[in-house]
């Protein structure tokens, strides 16, 4: 069997790419998925939020560019709305972390992205709900909001099929072809499929399918939670995700309650993704600190999913040097979904045209050898 290109992995960014290389032409795309449905993995477990409200200029651009394509989503995938634009409000309560979000505001703008710096009046007035007395001011982005992966998802292998890619559910990758120093083709237990070019789109698993390849990826799993509440009377539909920066809570609006969703910084990496429910009561805590009226809320779900995590909190993407035919879609921490349109189209540029539109120089895989790794430090 042959195939243009491969895609190994089906989640939110494997289906991304390839619906954009056939958008662009390419016939026959390939993609192998372990699950027997597309988004089974991470992508079922994500929350959903979609921002561009980051500390790093390249950050920015691509999750702009990602909100770019989320705002046309429905009208070009032919679906029901699935971005809606409630916004961000990232809530500051120490001088140096509110000194360093209002620097990122300016950098924000000069970028073309209509940031709003709060003060703690301007936020409780927006939201009555919140407690303020603690908080030194906010930031607020209207173009930020949240998404529905799953139906995102979907909608990328509906359409990445009409235009003739093909989806293999069920049939895992199991090894890279190699011929010297070049990827030749794909390993599974059905058979081989011999194409020019890979994309390492496997989300947690990246590390090893990178190992096939002779590659040392610096991407760990951990485990994240999220948890809900029963509906609960204040709880509005343009209600923003809210960011709590100075315990790490956040919380948006889910099924007429709030998704609540907090990172334990103790977590070792791993693939558990059973539900610590004794972790509930620190997330609960924190919530309540923020906002009150949580105190009387019933919670009514809870899961966990796993970030695929780099030292500096930013993605891997592209080319390795000194590795032909394999790209690299990887280490979002926490970041995939909302980056992953950018992320298909400018992989699908790559295998294309030779290059993409946005210079990704800056997210290569050797800038952690070569000491020019750049942290993100807007990390929930």
């Amino acid at each position: 069997m042959n195939a243009p290109v491969v895609v190994i992995g089906a989640g939110c960014i494997g289906t991304a790419i390839a619906y954009h290389l056939a958008k662009r032409g390419v016939k026959g795309v390939v993609v192998l998925e372990r699950e027997p449905f597309a988004g089974a993995g991470s992508t079922s477990k994500a929350a959903g939020g979609i921002r561009a409200q980051f500390s790093t200029p390249l950050s920015v651009q691509l999750s702009m560019r990602s909100i770019d394509h989320f705002e046309r989503f429905a009208d070009e995938m032919g679906t029901d709305p699935v971005f809606f634009q409630v916004g961000y409000l990232f809530l500051l309560a120490d001088e140096v972390r509110w000194q360093a979000f209002q620097a990122q505001a300016r950098m924000q703008r000069d970028l073309g992205l209509p940031v709003e710096v709060l003060t703690p009046e301007a936020v409780q007035a927006r939201i009555p709900e919140l407690r303020i007395d603690d908080l030194l001011g906010a930031t607020f982005c209207p173009r930020d909001g949240l998404g529905n992966p799953h139906e995102v998802t979907q909608a990328y292998v509906a359409r990445a099929r009409d235009l003739g890619a093909r989806f293999e559910f069920g049939r895992a990758a199991t090894g890279l072809r190699m011929k010297g120093e070049r990827v030749v083709g794909v390993e599974t237990a059905a058979g081989a499929i011999e194409t020019p070019w890979v994309v390492n789109a496997a989300g947690p698993y990246a590390a090893e399918i990178a190992r096939w390849a002779g590659l040392e990826l610096p991407v760990l799993p951990v485990r994240r939670h999220c948890f809900t509440t029963e509906p609960l009377p204040f709880v509005r539909d343009d209600l923003p995700m809210i960011v709590d920066m100075k315990s790490g809570v956040y919380m948006h609006r889910e099924s007429g309650g709030l998704l609540l969703g907090l990172a334990n910084r103790d977590e070792p990496p791993g693939f558990d993704v059973s539900v610590n429910w004794d972790f509930l009561p620190e997330v609960v805590e924190h919530a309540i600190h923020r906002v009150p009226a949580l105190e009387a809320a019933e919670v009514s779900n809870g899961w966990a999913g796993l970030y695929e995590t780099t030292p500096d909190h930013n993605a891997i993407l592209g080319a390795p040097v000194g590795l032909e035919g394999l790209l690299l879609a990887n280490g979002f921490s926490g970041h995939g979904f909302m980056q992953a349109p950018a992320t298909g189209q400018l992989l699908a540029e790559w295998i294309v045209d030779g290059r993409p539109s946005l210079d990704l120089h800056a997210l290569r895989l050797e800038r952690f050898a070569e000491h020019q790794a750049f942290v993100e430090t807007n990390v929930i």
